[in-house]
């Protein structure tokens, strides 16, 4: 209510001054000379409390409302890394250097300090009833601290991983925590069951969960964002939020929105669950260290990192109009998208394949060379695919080691399914006799590199193969012309890619011919994943007959030069 009332008195003088969208600042709280490490509101909104050295808000006068603190005495030890308020109002918790201190919220005084040299201090979080304040110890274990007695209640051994972020479910059934390790660990609090799901090869800094428990979000260190169905940790997608480094999220009570804060110093708004950018403005002049949500969703408050030398402002409160922030609706995501999971799958196989996964990878923002189709071309196979039946992985402009994570992930989940397909758009390349799918990092100063920087395509097709799937369909856009080649001091053994032999119940269709290249393409997609696309769509006719007809189409608009070509082993009729 009183935040409400704030808001729209700051609207009010906004609209008339012609100014009124989300990026709008409606109160700079100054230089605390220090970092705002964290940042929590108050069930009902009046009441910000920041962290580094922990002090609050009165939103609804717009003053300082109490120090934790004298001013002017604190302490390296007085860094407070997570700041709390219960969900029912009665404490907070200031998360220190081997130290846990409850408070008592209308008194403002302190109930209890926890001194355990164990404590994660950005692992620390208060359940969604109020009735226990949770913390992780460095050695796994997590904590569950009564919040009436504060007695410890309940210990457990949770993860041999690294903890770094903890967060209570909004439902009360669950307790996230993120790894250094990139796993997330979720915790039953009925059951005491934990499960384990591997996110990334980086840290898990931060995770969150809307009022509405649609979705989880997790923040990278790599500045990447994850978000996944809840609670069952389906993944969604992943996309480059910001920078390498400090990144945080915040979920809108809504679930329609996520706010997201890095090292590049921007807040940027995200439509979920498309994960299209919203908006986004410089929030502050140092890396932005937190981001947080009014309960109503009328704002958003921000901190910064900073120190006693600095003279910028650290915290800063700004206000939230979904329907103002239009400036970037329509602008997607660039990279890398992960599991989509979202599209509910409405057509039904027309075939005998039973249920069936595909897994689509885009890669065209290359270090040395950027192709204008791959990314196109995933999102509209993945599209299409979709509609025939088909539950879609789709990635963008994947390293290294996250095209051999999606891989082997498609090939444990594979298990379950009929029939499975590989779609792969970018530049590839063979060398000494194997083909190689080249990450978007890689810079091969040699052909001797190749094998080490690069992906081997019979690495798919094992996978596929021991998945024990009855149909396994490999789609290689992958010829094109080799753009390391000009620096190596001599050429590779080929043009294109090499001839691979499918294996029984397999396809594997090729842009062009063995040992030619292929084009990229000057339309929205590459002319091969075009053709594709036309032909599928032709009712009554199956996977063999598609592909002609692609060889047909690519071989008339290329004026001959490029020539599809199939491998198989398939006994019987697929359609799609």
């Amino acid at each position: 209510m009183y935040m409400k009332s704030l808001i729209a008195f700051f609207c009010v003088f906004w609209l008339s001054a012609g100014l009124l969208n989300s990026q709008q600042l409606v109160h700079n709280f100054g230089n605390n000379n220090t970092t705002t490490s964290s940042i929590s509101f108050s069930p009902d909104g009046r009441i910000m409390l920041i962290g580094g050295y922990a002090k609050s808000y009165d939103l609804g006068i717009g003053a300082l409302d109490f120090r934790t603190l004298k001013k002017d005495t604190e302490t390296q030890a007085d860094f407070a890394f997570h700041v709390e308020i219960s969900p029912d109002g009665r404490n907070f918790i200031l998360s220190k250097q081997n130290r846990l201190e409850i408070w008592d919220f209308q008194s403002r005084t302190i109930s209890r300090a926890i001194r355990d040299n164990q404590l994660v201090e950005t692992a620390v979080c208060i359940s969604n009833d109020g009735r226990y304040i949770v913390y992780m110890k460095k050695n796994g274990d997590v904590v569950f601290v009564n919040a009436s007695t504060f007695n410890v209640s309940h210990q457990q051994k949770l993860t041999g991983e690294t903890p770094v972020s903890l967060t209570a479910s909004p439902d009360g059934k669950k307790i996230l925590t993120g790894t250094k390790q990139g796993s997330i660990i979720v915790l039953d609090i009925n059951t005491r069951e934990i499960k384990t799901v591997k996110v990334s090869q980086d840290a898990v800094l931060q995770t969150d969960i809307p009022s509405s428990c649609d979705y989880v979000a997790a923040a990278l260190s790599d500045g990447r964002i994850w978000l996944a169905t809840y609670p069952g940790l389906e993944p969604v997608r992943s996309w480059q939020g910001h920078v390498a480094g400090q990144t945080t999220i915040s979920f809108h009570p809504s679930g329609k929105y996520l706010a997201s804060g890095g090292k590049d110093r921007t807040v940027r708004i995200w439509n979920i669950p498309d994960c299209t950018k919203k908006d986004e403005w410089e929030a502050h002049r140092n890396a932005v260290c937190s981001v947080v949500f009014s309960p109503d969703g009328t704002s958003l408050a921000t901190g910064s990192a900073n120190d006693a030398f600095s003279r910028t402002d650290d915290t800063r409160l700004w206000s939230f109009t979904a329907a103002a922030a239009t400036t970037a609706d329509a602008e997607k995501m660039v990279s890398p998208s992960q599991p989509s999971n979202t599209a509910a799958v409405n057509a039904k196989p027309k075939s005998s394949e039973g249920k069936r996964l595909a897994l689509v990878i885009g890669n065209g923002n290359y270090l040395n060379s950027v192709l204008s189709n791959p990314e196109n071309d995933a999102r509209e196979m993945k599209n299409v695919l979709t509609q025939f039946g088909f539950d879609v992985l789709e990635y963008e402009n994947l390293n290294q080691g996250q095209m051999k994570m999606a891989m082997d992930d498609f090939g444990e989940k594979l298990k379950n399914y009929d029939a499975g397909l590989f779609f792969y758009a970018g530049h590839g390349i063979q060398s000494k006799g194997y083909n190689f799918l080249i990450p978007v990092d890689a810079n091969l100063k040699s052909e001797e590199q190749v094998e080490y920087d690069c992906v081997q395509a019979d690495r798919i097709l094992a996978l596929m193969e021991a998945s024990g799937s009855k149909v396994n369909i490999i789609i290689l856009d992958a010829c094109r012309n080799n753009p390391f080649e000009r620096s190596w001091t001599r050429s590779a053994g080929g043009k294109g890619l090499a001839f691979m032999n499918a294996p029984g119940g397999s396809l594997i269709a090729y842009a062009t011919a063995p040992g030619s290249t292929a084009s990229d393409g000057t339309g929205k997609n590459g002319l091969y994943t075009s053709a594709i696309l036309e032909s599928i769509k032709i009712p009554g006719i199956n996977i063999l007959q598609i592909f002609q007809n692609v060889r047909s189409i690519v071989s008339e608009k290329s004026g001959g030069r490029q020539i599809p070509w199939e491998s198989t082993s398939l006994t019987g009729d697929f359609y799609f």
